[in-house]
Parts: structure tokens; sequence; C-alpha cells
């Protein structure tokens, strides 16, 4: 991966005017569910700040036990409103809706494949119904 391609993947937060109520606030929240394997019924919330290491690590935010997953597989990346998934050199690669990727942005709905582990992004509104 080039650099120019890592410093696309920094943290940013998007700045948001705020409204006559005062309320100022993301009106989604992201979470990332683990649908097989060890931890199926699993689900994480995701940050709007800063990446997020998927992998086979114990020091990645979401570890999951696979030998087909890399220490550090993948990342996901907020952008404002939108999350990327970017591969991290994985040895096996990444599949979103069963193409393989080396960075997408996510919808709602999308399966992740890592190893052998599906994971599916879920993406919520402000009344909690999906996006």
């Amino acid at each position: 991966m080039s650099k120019s391609d890592q410093e696309d993947f920094l943290p940013t937060r998007e700045i948001q005017k705020k409204s006559k109520s005062g309320k100022g606030k993301k009106q989604t929240k992201a979470y990332l569910a683990i649908l097989t394997g060890p931890r199926a019924g699993s689900q994480y919330s995701l940050p709007d700040d800063r990446q997020i290491v998927i992998g086979r690590g114990t020091d990645c935010m979401i570890s999951l036990d696979d030998k087909d997953v890399s220490r550090r597989h993948a990342s996901l990346q907020p952008f404002g409103t939108d999350y990327y998934i970017m591969d991290m050199g994985s040895t096996n690669g990444i599949l979103v809706n069963g193409s393989p990727v080396e960075k997408k942005m996510l919808k709602h709905g999308d399966k992740i494949s890592i190893g052998q582990q599906i994971l599916q992004f879920i993406l919520v509104g402000p009344e909690g119904i999906p996006l």
C-alpha cells in the first residue's frame, strides 16, 4: 500500500453545525455483527472518530479466533457518516458481499468475509431504523 493510500485513512470527524435545538451530534450509529464462528451473535458499536482493527491479534478491537485471519487483517475507518473497510496486507484478503476488495465504502447490510468468519455492517438512523 502506498503512503498516499495510508494517509486517506487517517481518523477524521465530520464537523456539523448546531441545530436550533442545540443538538449537533451525528444522527447515525454503526455496528458490526458477527454472524458465524465462535463469537456468532456478538455485536460491536463502531466509533465515529477513529479506525478500528479486526484480526487474530489480541490487541485488535475485534479479535477473531480463526487460523485464516491475519493478526492485523483489516481496518474499519469512519469518514463523516460513511465507513470504509481496508485490507491491511492480510494473507487471505477480504470479501464484501462475495467480491474481493482492498478498500470499499460499506452500506447497511453488507456482509464481510474475513477468514472463515462472516460479519455484517449495520447502519442505524436516528430512530433506530436501519439505513
